[in-house]
């Protein structure tokens, strides 16, 4: 991903992954 993949392993540590999983789904890379 672009700008916000710094801030990808902060979500990764605080969302629970089917979360993540939706999320990034919906975030084209």
């Amino acid at each position: 991903c672009g700008a916000n993949h710094s801030f990808m392993p902060i979500v990764v540590e605080s969302t629970p992954l089917a979360n993540f999983e939706s999320w990034s789904s919906l975030i084209p890379s």
